[in-house]
């Protein structure tokens, strides 16, 4: 077995948060929904313009689940480029964020968090402050 890339993560939301989520994905990171399979769940897939395979999965839980509760989700990490613009929309939208930068491979990271608590990593690989 070879192991490719993360082909997508699932965020487990309630109805309330859908739209928020979808919103701050789109703002922040570009990604929109588009094609969704048949679900017994209402929810999106969000998708990035340089990918054609969704990379966020959002689910609609039931009335009967609760995600109120810790998980052992900690975070997801993309790569990125065009660290500049990033910064912008960032800052422009007052999302709070802080860097750090690593040497082998060289690379500077941005962590966010996403409205609903989700730690969300920005990698952008040979690319400085």
């Amino acid at each position: 077995m070879k192991v490719l890339g993360i082909n997508h993560i699932n965020i487990v939301l309630t109805e309330e948060q859908l739209a928020q989520e979808i919103a701050f994905y789109g703002q922040i990171l570009g990604l929109t929904p588009g094609y969704r399979a048949l679900s017994t769940r209402n929810g999106a897939w969000l998708y990035s313009a340089h990918n054609a395979v969704a990379l966020i999965h959002l689910s609609v839980i039931g009335a009967d689940e609760d995600v109120s509760g810790e998980n052992h989700f900690h975070h997801v990490a993309f790569t990125c480029a065009g660290i500049d613009a990033t910064l912008k929309i960032l800052t422009d939208n007052a999302i709070p964020h802080r860097f750090e930068q690593r040497n082998a491979p060289e690379m500077t990271q941005i962590f966010i968090t996403d409205p609903v608590g989700i730690r969300v990593e920005l990698n952008f690989p040979e690319e400085n402050l």
